[in-house]
C-alpha cells in the first residue's frame, strides 16, 4: 500500500521528528499492515537474546524496499526513521516495540 498522508503526524508541520514523544502505543509486527499512524519506534531487545534485528518499512520507501536493522541487546533504541510498517518476518521475536509520536 502506498504512502498515506493522513497517517503522517508530521506532514506539513514544523514539529521535529527527533523531539520528545507525546503519545505511544504497542506495535505488533505484521507483514501486510501499515501502522495506524506512521511513527518513530522505540525498540528494546532483552539481554536474554543472543542477537536481534528489526525489519521496517520507512515512510518514503517503496513497499518492496524494507530495511533490516541490527539492534543492540539490553539497550532501548529509538529508530531514526519515520516508520510505516514493522514486519513480522525478519524481526526477532520477543522485542518490545512501541510507537513514539
Amino acid at each position: 500500500m502506498p504512502y498515506d498522508s493522513a497517517k503522517d503526524p508530521w506532514r506539513g508541520s514544523a514539529i521535529s521528528p527527533t523531539g520528545l514523544g507525546r503519545s505511544g502505543a504497542v506495535v505488533s509486527p505484521h507483514d501486510g499492515d501499515d501502522l495506524p499512524r506512521y511513527a518513530r519506534i522505540r525498540v528494546f531487545a532483552p539481554a536474554t537474546l543472543a542477537s536481534a534485528q528489526i525489519r521496517i518499512l520507512p515512510v518514503g520507501n517503496d513497499d518492496a524496499a524494507p530495511l533490516v536493522l541490527a539492534l543492540p541487546v539490553g539497550v532501548p533504541v529509538v529508530i531514526e526513521y519515520m516508520v510505516r510498517r514493522v514486519f513480522a518476518t525478519g524481526t526477532t521475536a520477543g522485542l518490545d516495540i512501541h510507537t513514539v509520536n
